[in-house]
């Protein structure tokens, strides 16, 4: 369990101090600001926690405790480039000055935090150490003492928890690495100076001879990058810190951006092969489906659209016995009218084809017009076919009973087997409506013509070549002829 700066502080105000070695107790001023707490030393300062004194703003004190020409000018160096540094890469500057005796630098008070360890995580978290790296080398500057320690955390107000963002801190050891004294952009491979760093994260050049460059700095980085996965990195992460972490510095990465986008191409080459694989299994199905159609898939899609559930009015022809005082024993035929759920096709004035038949299962079935379906049915289970209104050519070579469809006509229809012959099977698997019965809004043909149109123009034509014909007799053969035509 971590605890903040707050809750170090409120214990450490419960209880008795115990001797830290800070070279300031509490209660000492600097400038505007109160010491509070100590937080720790390095090589030449102390850090302290602090207050506003009027303001009661915390805050981190850094004190310079070891007067040495060179530690001073690197103190002064840092307060100068904080002061100038306006990203949220870098903890944010207060104050600079000199009390009791002592350089003091007052900054944003930051925490300590755990690197991540995720392969999503710890991307994000070098993307952002790397943007405050690249902001540093855009200036002309190395770190050169890039190590977690150096890395601190800022806690926002943004999310839900709040969301942590790094903070690239301790630019005591940074240094200019141009070849004169003014600032540049462009920065040359290696450039000699101290050689300073921390040991496992200052590159063999920086703690050898005292070479420190852009290429120091990403090796410190590819190092940072391995220390979040314990020294064993997943696989894409391992090419790009085994090169950043080269023995020959011309072999690294040459900037910062380069290392960048190495992480953020880490998985190329992983989800390259894997969308290879995708197009290859969506060809693969691409390749089924077509076949699947071309054997008769299409059809099939095309008739699961036309069907739709639905209600549908069943009126069903029942008959019981009774006795007649008239006639004696005898049946009574009637109709129960009931309401189901089935499949409804609406034509919708269209003309339809299945070049494939089509099984029906067991279960009603509503054909509603106007317009015209061409297709084979057949089922080897009891399925009602109902039609009003519409035309049906039943393409099927299937007969009755094997073909166990029932068909009732709800007027305005057309049924005709394209196909069949009549047979007395077949005839008694059509039923009439009572509405239709004597009626002329329906029709039932064997291997008669597609249409409802083309079929009364033949019966018309039929009735005046009968008429015709009569007439031709009754001329012929004179009156003996005539009640034969009544």
């Amino acid at each position: 369990m971590s605890l903040g700066v707050d809750e170090i502080e409120g214990i450490l105000s419960a209880h008795e101090r115990m001797p830290t070695g800070a070279s300031f107790q509490d209660g000492a001023v600097f400038g505007n600001w109160r010491v509070t707490a100590f937080i720790g030393k390095g090589g030449s300062g102390e850090v302290y926690r602090v207050v506003h004194v009027s303001l009661g703003t915390s805050a981190a004190l850094k004190v310079l405790v070891r007067d040495e020409p060179r530690a001073r000018e690197r103190f002064e160096r840092e307060a100068k480039l904080l002061s100038e540094l306006k990203s949220a890469s870098f903890p944010q500057f207060f104050e600079y000055g000199e009390a009791n005796g002592s350089f003091y630098l007052v900054m944003e008070l930051l925490e300590p935090g755990d690197l991540p360890s995720g392969d999503r995580e710890v991307a994000h978290f070098m993307r952002q150490v790397c943007d405050a790296v690249a902001e540093l080398h855009a200036r002309g500057i190395v770190h050169r003492d890039i190590k977690p320690s150096n890395i601190l955390w800022r806690t926002g107000i943004t999310g839900v928890p709040p969301v942590a963002v790094p903070v690239l801190a301790d630019l005591g050891l940074a240094k200019e690495i141009g070849t004169s004294n003014h600032q540049t952009t462009k920065l040359p491979n290696r450039q000699t100076s101290l050689g300073v760093g921390t040991p496992g994260y200052g590159a063999p050049e920086q703690m050898e001879r005292g070479e420190a460059s852009v290429a120091s700095d990403i090796h410190a980085l590819g190092v940072l990058a391995d220390r979040c996965f314990d020294g064993n990195p997943p696989r894409a992460w391992r090419r790009i810190i085994e090169r950043a972490t080269s023995s020959i510095p011309d072999r690294r990465y040459q900037s910062v951006d380069a290392f960048r986008r190495a992480i953020r191409w880490r998985n190329f080459l992983r989800t390259a092969g894997f969308g290879a694989f995708a197009a290859l299994l969506l060809g693969a199905i691409a390749a089924s489906v077509a076949a699947w159609l071309a054997m008769g898939g299409g059809e099939w899609i095309k008739w699961r659209m036309l069907c739709a559930r639905g209600e549908i009015v069943s009126a069903e022809e029942k008959s019981e016995p009774y006795e007649s005082p008239v006639y004696g024993k005898c049946r009574r035929i009637f109709h129960v009218t009931n309401v189901v759920e089935g499949t409804i096709i609406d034509l919708r004035k269209r003309t339809l084809s299945f070049k494939d038949p089509i099984e029906l299962a067991p279960g009603e079935y509503r054909i509603i017009g106007p317009g015209r379906l061409d297709v084979a049915l057949s089922g080897p289970s009891n399925a009602v076919v109902r039609l009003k209104n519409c035309v049906l050519n039943n393409m099927t070579t299937v007969r009755h009973p094997k073909n166990r469809i029932s068909y009732v006509m709800e007027g305005g229809a057309y049924l005709n087997f394209a196909n069949l012959d009549e047979t007395s099977q077949m005839r008694k698997s059509v039923s009439l409506s009572e509405a239709c019965q004597g009626g002329n809004d329906y029709a039932v043909e064997f291997r008669g013509p597609l249409t409802f149109k083309e079929l009364n123009r033949n019966r018309q034509e039929e009735r005046d070549r009968t008429l015709r014909e009569e007439i031709d007799r009754v001329n012929r053969d004179g009156l003996k002829a005539f009640p034969r035509v009544f």
